[in-house]
């Protein structure tokens, strides 16, 4: 009898991972803004696979044209400095796409095994950062809205320029257009910023921030 429980156990664990749904398991991002205006960005990208619609690898969307406050349409710099799964270096490719990049990661004649794997992304941006007249700006959508995926957890840690003090900020979650307060966020330092879901992301849902800070810290672009 006690033979047959713990064979029922393992066959039970073995369904239970037959059957998980692929999902992101943790969306992390760190930026470091710099006082040329440009940032630093890496993410940490943990899935689940179950060699469904994760099956090579995955690919992650990036908007690299907008409308600017004049209407003037803008042209962000983008360059993908890294991409690494599970520790070593993946074959990527970067392909535009309507209003942006596509960073397609995985090899298309390799299949990744089933199960957990983390991405990690690093980038160069530039041109992205809002300038007013009392203060400046990060408007930034951490993990996008293209996902067709649920984000188990989202989260973000931003590092502005020394002598940065952050004057304002606030946190929003759900699909394009809405402004969810599913998120707590928190300063460590006058210049530092750290924010994180309170819920899962649904498809096609995400977490965006906005940070201002005093003129003078970061030098406008020309």
């Amino acid at each position: 009898m006690k033979r047959l429980i713990i064979l029922c156990l393992c066959l039970f664990g073995l369904a239970l991972t037959v059957h998980a749904e692929e999902t992101i398991l943790r969306f992390h991002s760190n930026i470091a803004v710099n006082t040329d205006a440009s940032m630093e960005v890496t993410e940490a990208i943990t899935v689940i696979s179950e060699g469904d619609r994760i099956r090579h690898g995955i690919f992650r969307d990036f908007p690299t044209r907008y409308i600017d406050k004049h209407g003037v349409q803008q042209t962000v710099e983008f360059d993908v400095q890294s991409v690494a799964r599970d520790g070593h270096a993946e074959p990527y490719n970067v392909e535009s796409i309507s209003g942006g990049k596509r960073i397609r990661i995985g090899d298309k004649d390799t299949f990744i095994r089933s199960g957990t794997h983390e991405y990690i992304i690093r980038y160069h941006t530039a041109r992205q950062l809002g300038f007013f007249e009392k203060f400046d700006e990060l408007y930034w959508n951490v993990t996008g809205n293209g996902w067709d995926f649920e984000i188990q957890d989202a989260s973000v840690n931003v590092q502005l320029p020394a002598g940065a003090v952050i004057q304002q900020s606030a946190v929003y979650t759900g699909a394009f257009g809405l402004s969810g307060k599913n998120a707590k966020s928190f300063t460590s330092t006058s210049n530092a910023y750290s924010a994180q879901t309170t819920r899962v992301l649904h498809s096609n849902e995400g977490l965006t921030i906005a940070i201002a800070w005093q003129k003078g810290i970061v030098t406008p672009p020309s």
